[in-house]
Formats: structure tokens, sequence, C-alpha cells
């Protein structure tokens, strides 16, 4: 009950309307005050403590007073403040004058409420509104003093002319202390929209600054990451490219792309020799490798995404379920939530793709491709590296075999050809071998083969006079420099004289040539060959013969038929 009284008695309240809100709360309590004071006058006037100069009507005019202020408090309970503003002084400047001329006139106490009235006109309704009541007031006192002068004695208009100059004083300064305190109250209320405003500015400065910290955050978390990986990017690069073996090369392509970037399954995909299918050469994940000891093909046909990427040599990623089916592959693994797809390139020829799969959804970033792109190109560059390497050294190894084939047919031939096998020095000259020397068993040869290009054409053998002779590691070192510089001399010395005998046989045919240019008969022609030709073989007899073409076919038919 306490409670509902307390909200019952409490001044209205309008938000966002300060001037209202104000004015309602001296309307308010005014009015409260002045039905709180009537009552307690009648009774004192009933009590005869005071005493009512105009009998009945003194009490006719509260009662009137006191229900004109409860319906002002009523009109500005219901929000219509400035009306209940206007009732509230009119009703009470009325009553104080009506009051102060059925009394003593402007010297009655009556009248001096105008100085109340006024200041709640001010507060109220405003300075404008304040000056017109007290010139108002000032009028309704000389009226006052004028009705009076003639019936009561003593009245006289200087005393309402002293209270008209109060009056308008006590209006000029109401109207200073208003207006200052209106512009006070103006300033502030502009001060504190200003402030409002730039708190507001402020505010939405803040917000942008914590939305661009979110994005300078975001972008400094984008570019750590794309920093890490390019720095992952280049370890890996700067790794494989160390390997020069297709055997290791691709596997570790693969592992080390799926431990350093954290990816599920990365594969490598090589082309086969048709070019017709790509092989998965390599994998990082069980269920790749599993793939992989199953002989895993692929075509290269735009259905799958392995075959997509080869045939256009362009990356391609499957970061939704809608793609992965559009353009799935076989070799998809179960658990794979996205997939980036990589040509391996090497001048703009595919040599195969580069698979990388992830478990987590949209994993790869569109800068991703890029960088992802280039460790691609270099993996395809350190793999064609590799099998250049391997072809090279295939074909090194091949040359080598000829050449060693080469070099035993020639030295072959030019063992079997000279007569002299070598020399044998016995402490007081050297003597020549014409055959193989057998060493005694008791007798500790040292032997040193000489060996060229893999081939062994010599073998250096000291054999010590003293059979308890132990050969030092200065000897040995020293016998086995002398047959490896043996080997590199006797080459050049073979060379040397395979280049004489080719310039003897291209002067030789010169020669011959040049006899034979010369001479214009055959008998000169014939006799000319077999002398040259006998001259150059030594103890060798020439013969040069014609014979009949058509005897000679007859016989070579003769010959084939009993031949068969």
């Amino acid at each position: 009950m306490w409670n509902s009284l307390r909200r019952f008695l409490a001044p209205p309240t309008f938000e966002g309307d300060e001037d209202k809100t104000r004015s309602a709360l001296y309307i308010h309590w005014f009015t409260l005050a002045i039905m709180v004071v009537i009552p307690f006058l009648v009774i004192l006037t009933r009590l005869r403590l005071i005493t009512a100069t105009i009998g009945n009507s003194f009490n006719t005019t509260l009662l009137i007073l006191f229900l004109l202020n409860a319906f002002v408090w009523g009109v500005s309970k219901s929000g219509r403040v400035a009306a209940a503003g206007y009732l509230l002084i009119a009703a009470t400047w009325l009553a104080a004058n009506v009051t102060a001329y059925s009394g003593s006139g402007v010297s009655d106490s009556a009248f001096t409420a105008n100085f109340v009235i006024i200041t709640a006109v001010t507060l109220l309704l405003g300075w404008r509104q304040a000056i017109g009541v007290s010139a108002l007031t000032i009028l309704a006192g000389f009226g006052i003093t004028y009705a009076k002068a003639a019936s009561i004695a003593g009245a006289s208009f200087s005393e309402a002319a002293s209270l008209s100059v109060l009056l308008g004083l006590f209006a000029a300064l109401l109207f200073v202390f208003t207006n200052g305190l209106s512009s006070a109250l103006s300033e502030s209320r502009a001060s504190a929209k200003k402030l409002e405003e730039s708190n507001r500015s402020v505010s939405a400065v803040r917000l942008r600054l914590e939305e661009n910290q979110d994005a300078l955050q975001a972008a400094n978390e984008q570019l750590q990451r794309r920093a890490e990986r390019i720095d992952a990017v280049a370890n890996i690069s700067r790794t494989i490219t160390l390997t020069q073996e297709t055997e290791r090369i691709l596997p570790l392509i693969a592992t080390a792309i799926g431990s350093r970037l954290g990816y599920s399954h990365v594969g490598v995909y090589l082309l086969d020799e048709n070019g017709q299918n790509v092989l998965l050469s390599a994998a990082s994940s069980e269920e790749g490798l599993q793939l992989m000891h199953n002989k895993s093909r692929v075509s290269v046909a735009p259905d799958n995404i392995i075959g997509f990427v080869v045939s256009r040599g362009a990356a391609r990623a499957i970061q939704t379920e809608a793609e992965r089916i559009s353009l799935d592959s076989p070799d998809s693994l179960p658990n794979s939530r996205s997939r980036l797809v990589l040509p391996l390139k090497v001048q703009e020829r595919a040599i195969g793709a580069l698979d990388i799969q992830s478990e987590r959804a949209e994993d790869f970033a569109r800068e991703d491709f890029s960088t992802l792109q280039v460790l691609a190109d270099q993996a395809a560059i350190a793999i064609q590296n590799a099998r250049a390497v391997e072809q090279l050294q295939d074909a090194l190894q091949k040359a080598e075999i000829v050449s060693s084939q080469l070099t035993n047919q020639v030295w072959r031939e030019s063992e079997e050809s000279r007569k002299r096998k070598g020399y044998r020095y016995d402490g007081v000259k050297p003597e020549p071998i014409y055959k193989k020397t057998q060493f005694p068993a008791a007798e500790r040869p040292l032997s040193i083969p000489v060996v060229l290009r893999g081939q062994t054409i010599g073998n250096l053998k000291l054999n010590p006079t003293d059979a308890s002779r132990r050969w030092t590691e200065d000897e040995i070192v020293i016998a086995k420099a002398t047959a490896e510089r043996v080997a590199i001399a006797l080459e050049g010395a073979r060379l040397l004289d395979d280049a004489q005998k080719r310039a003897q046989h291209e002067t030789f045919l010169s020669e011959v040539s040049a006899k034979l240019g010369a001479s214009f008969q055959m008998d000169s022609i014939l006799r000319d060959t077999v002398e040259e030709l006998g001259r150059f073989f030594h103890d060798t007899t020439v013969a040069f013969r014609l014979i009949n073409p058509s005897a000679n076919a007859a016989s070579d038919h003769a010959h084939r038929e009993d031949g068969s």
C-alpha cells in the first residue's frame, strides 16, 4: 500500500524531454503544497487562531483554489504540462489579487503573493510570460488601489506605484537571472549534446579500431602462416634438390610435404611411357602406400581430378562435397575433406601431378595455390634432374664398358702382334721377354697389375733376391704409382703409333693415287699398283690380273648350284 501511495504521489517523468519533466515536477510539488496548506488554513480559521477579515468569502476562495489545484495536478499527471502550468498561474494569480481586493488592497499580504506567482511563471512558462504577468499585476495593483481610494481612507496611489516599481525590478531581476540560467542551460545542453556526439564518434572510432585491429590481427596471422609455409617450402625445396636419385627423391617429396605442412596424404603421380596413364609412384600415408603397392593407375582424362590436372597442366582444388562428387578420383582417401592437385611441369610440359589431401574442410586458401605450385615446380625439376643424372650415369657406364672392351681388344691385338712381351732387369742389364715367365714357388715376387680403363694390359713384378725380404708400404706405393704411369705412357705410345700408321697409310694412298692418276695406259696402272703394294707390304708377293666378268659370274653360279 505504501508503495502504491508513493507511486501515486510521485511526479510524472517524460523520457527524452527534460524541460517538460522539470515543469511537471514544479507543478506537481507546487499544487501538492497548496493543497496541503489550504486545509491547514481552514482549520486555523475555524479555531480562530487567525482572523479572516473577509468572512466566509475567504474560505470559499480557499475551496475554489484547492479544487483548481487538484484539477491542475491531474492535468499535469496526464501529460498536458503546458496547459496545467497556464491554469495554475491563472488560478493562483486571480486568487491572490481577488483576495487582495477583498482585503486591504495592495498592502494586503495576498497581493505580495504576486512575487511568488511571477517567480513560478518564470520557472514554468518562461521569462516572456513572466514579463506579461508582471505588467498585468502592475495594472491590477493600480486598479485595486483606484477601487479602494473611494471607500478606504488612507489608500493612495503612491503605495501602488512603489509596489509597481518593486514588481518591475523583481521582474527585471528574474529576467536577468532566468535568461542567464537559460543561456547556461542551453550551453550546457549544447555541450552535453556535443559531448554525446563526441562520445558517439569516439565509440564509432573505437569500434572501427577494434574491427581494424581484428582485421589486422587476422592479416598478421595470415601473413605469419604464409611466411611459415614459404619457409617450409624453401626447406623442402632445398632438401629435395640435394637428392639425385629417383628412387629416393619421390618418397622424400611426399613425406617432406606431408610432415612439414601438416597434410594427411601427399601422393606423387608420374606419367607412364605411353603417356596415357599416371602411376602413383610415392605416398606419405598408409592408404597411399597400399594404393602404390596395388600399382594404382589413373587415366589421363578430364573425368577425374588427377587426369584433369595432368591433361590441362593447371591446378585444381576440391573444397566442398559438391566439387568432390562432380570431379572425384578412385584414389581419394575416405577421410579427405579437401584436396589440391598440382601439375608437375617441366618447360610447360606436365610429367605428373602432386596430390595433396587434408582431413580439414577448406584447408587450402587461395594464396596456398601459388606457394604450393612453386613447390610442385621445384619437385618436377628435381625429378627431371634426377632422371637426367641417372640417364647420364647409365650412358657413362655404357661408354665405359665400350671403352673397356675396345681397350681390351686393341691391347690384345697389340700384345699378339709384338714379339717381345716385355723386359726383365736382373741388376746388370734389361733383357727382352718373349714368352710368359714362371717364378719359382720359393720366391716372393711383388706383382702389380698395370690397369688401363678397367682392363689389365700388363703386369709389373718385383722379385727379391733375398727370400727373407719383406716389402714396405712405401715400396708398394711407389710400385703402384709407377704401374699407373706406365699404363698412361703405354697408351700414349700406342695412340702415337696408331696415328703414325694412319699417317703412313694416308701418305701411301695419296702417293699411289697421284701416281695412278698420272698414268693413262692400263699396263702402266697395273704395273705401278703391284709395285707400290709390294714396297708397302714387306716380305709379300703381290699379283694383279684382270678377270672376265661373264666367266666369273658363270663360275659363281656353278659354285652356288654345287653348294645347293
